[in-house]
């Protein structure tokens, strides 16, 4: 099997570490704009987000669904993303359409039974068949072999791939639910299925009303044995359980189309909310609620968005005033608003070590940010030296370093930061908390070589302002505490 791109790899690999700061994925996701793209929708989606508030930054989206939701959201769009051509690519959208209905349907129930996590079942119920969702994504001429050897009369599933294969896609699930650490609910469920636990069993329940629908259909007695199981559980009547499977069969539609998976809703089998009459799959995209449009393609440096600056300083303003931020939610928040929203290309914020002696990166964002952050540290030279950084921070207002004044007072700019960022204009900003300058924020447009000008750095120092501010008001109400 092919190996998941870089990006899913590094996603996975910050998300098993429990100590790693929000600042860490979110700094993977943002260098990626398709994914950024997505995570943001899906943050933003009923399924996600019931109360519908706006969540305008990946930071913020993060909390919102969750640290290990985000990686496994990843790792479906990786799949979704390489899928193979040809006739498997028609098995792997009836696989994808039942893990995504089976997972609507097993949150639904989790939720209704007042569940801990429903999105961690929600998670379990959508991997479930997870080498099932791999080997038709990958399998190529030996996943046609196979689906032609399941077609002969006969012959079940899993005799077809015990005799091609070797293994039964079942045993691939478990290993690689185990090797990719994806949950430890998903792993109890594919290994001691026939434990009683009640959250196993919602998530098998789920994946066994998605496979009825689309073998028996909606109207047919095995459909009304799962839907009675399903009201003993969640301790409602039968018809209000029915109501809610079939209303989570149309919302499976959507949440497909959110997960860019459209080619897969169409096998999502609709029943009609107003009888017992099930809708084929084939017919199911007539019934099917409108789709939202396909995502645009993302240019290849952020362009500058006004709207977009509004929508996450209003919402950096209410996390400060609700007293949901910390210092470093803040320089994430304010980081991502300059990158996404002023229109960066890099941006990188840097704090004063505790000697005041010496200023060092502490996170950045863009296409080359570990060489920004590694090569980013500069000291005080103990005869006095200028140095534009600390001349900022000592004077304590922002400044925008064009090429004419790059030209015209080169001994203040240090040799090691052209040789880091290259002969390229940049804008710095002190970070001022309480009138003491702790650091800065920097950004440029060095990299796509776009020009700076007055309205940008109106909107780099605004983000900057509002950080101080905010920055401000914690230190204020913490000390009030204490």
């Amino acid at each position: 099997m092919p190996i998941f791109d870089n990006t899913v790899q590094q996603v996975i690999t910050v998300s098993q570490d429990d100590l790693a700061p929000i600042s860490a994925l979110a700094g993977i996701v943002l260098q990626d704009p398709s994914l950024t793209a997505r995570v943001l929708k899906l943050a933003n989606s009923v399924h996600y987000n019931p109360t519908l508030s706006s969540v305008s930054t990946v930071t913020r989206a993060i909390i919102v669904l969750g640290f290990n939701a985000v990686r496994n959201m990843c790792l479906t769009f990786s799949l979704v993303d390489d899928l193979a051509a040809g006739s498997t690519r028609e098995r792997f959208a009836r696989e994808l359409a039942r893990s995504m209905h089976a997972a609507t349907q097993a949150r639904a129930l989790a939720e209704a039974r007042g569940d801990k996590s429903p999105e961690e079942v929600f998670i379990a119920t959508l991997f479930y068949r997870i080498g099932e969702l791999a080997f038709w994504c990958f399998g190529g001429e030996l996943g046609d072999q196979l689906e032609r050897l399941m077609n002969q009369p006969g012959m079940i599933p899993e005799q077809a791939q015990e005799k091609l294969l070797g293994f039964r896609l079942s045993h691939l699930s478990r290993q690689l639910a185990r090797e990719w650490h994806l949950s430890d609910l998903l792993q109890k469920a594919v290994t001691q299925p026939g434990q009683k636990e009640d959250r196993i069993q919602t998530v098998l329940l789920g994946q066994q009303i998605a496979r009825c629908a689309v073998d028996k259909g909606w109207r047919s007695n095995d459909m009304d044995g799962l839907i009675r199981k399903s009201a003993q559980i969640i301790e409602r009547s039968f018809d209000d359980t029915r109501a809610l499977l079939f209303q989570k069969a149309q919302d499976a539609t959507t949440l497909a189309a959110d997960f860019g998976a459209r080619f897969a809703a169409v096998h999502i089998p609709q029943p009609s909310l107003h009888s017992l009459d099930e809708t084929a799959p084939a017919e199911a995209a007539a019934q099917t609620p409108e789709l939202p449009p396909a995502e645009p393609a993302a240019p290849g440096y952020p362009p500058a968005d006004d709207m977009l600056q509004i929508k996450i300083l209003r919402e950096m303003a209410t996390l400060i005033e609700e007293g949901q931020c910390d210092f470093n939610l803040i320089m994430e928040l304010v980081l991502e608003g300059i990158y996404r929203g002023v229109g960066m290309d890099r941006v990188l914020f840097a704090l004063l070590t505790p000697d005041k002696q010496a200023l060092k990166a502490k996170y950045a964002l863009g296409e080359d940010h570990l060489q920004l952050s590694g090569g980013f540290y500069f000291s005080r030279t103990p005869n006095g030296q200028p140095n534009i950084l600390f001349e900022i921070m000592d004077r304590k207002h922002p400044h925008w370093i064009t090429d004419e004044e790059r030209k015209a007072h080169a001994s203040l700019i240090p040799g090691k930061l052209t040789q880091t960022i290259g002969p390229v204009p940049f804008m710095v900003a002190p970070i001022i908390v309480n009138n003491q300058c702790i650091g800065i924020f920097y950004a440029d447009r060095g990299l796509s070589h776009r020009p700076l000008d007055k309205t940008i750095f109106d909107g780099f120092k605004h983000f900057v302002q509002q950080a101080n501010m905010g920055l401000t008001l914690i230190a204020s109400r913490a000390r009030r505490k204490g």
